[in-house]
């Protein structure tokens, strides 16, 4: 069960889950395929470049796996009574959100983002603003929680 369903009100219930967008992993893809064909470059012809190859590859790894990490940890729903926003896996940051008292909702998308439909939502709440990456359909979101606001 995830974080969302186990913490549900009685009564409440799950009208929309927004998901991590792909292209989360274009970065780290980049740079493994970068990294890999530079490696690949026998160290005979070039030392630098292989090495530097390994060094972009190491990159790489790290940085899908912390991209891996917080695909894994994401988890965004609209209910029937509150927006829910978490994150994290060891340690975690949740916003609970009741719809009545819900300010502000930015959706902010770069080209990129209008092209492949993916965009950061950024909530403000008593004056604290988060903001939550990469997340798929953000228009949806946003109508989801406007449809619920009423």
């Amino acid at each position: 069960m995830s974080y969302i369903e186990t913490n549900l009100q009685p009564g409440e219930e799950i009208k929309y889950r927004a998901k991590i967008h792909f292209f989360l992993f274009v970065q780290p893809t980049i740079l493994l395929l970068i990294g890999a064909f530079l490696a690949s470059a026998p160290k005979e012809i070039s030392a630098m470049t292989h090495y530097a190859g390994l060094l972009i590859l190491f990159f790489g790894v790290v940085s899908l796996v912390q991209r891996l990490l917080i695909k894994i940890g994401s988890d965004y729903a609209v209910t029937n009574k509150r927006v829910i926003l978490k994150t994290g896996i060891v340690s975690r940051r949740a916003v609970d959100l009741i719809l009545a008292k819900c300010e502000g909702l930015h959706i902010k998308q770069s080209i990129m983002g209008r092209i492949f439909n993916f965009g950061t939502i950024t909530v403000t709440t008593g004056g604290v603003t988060s903001s939550y990456p990469f997340i798929a359909n953000p228009l949806a979101f946003r109508r989801e929680i406007n449809t619920q606001i009423g």
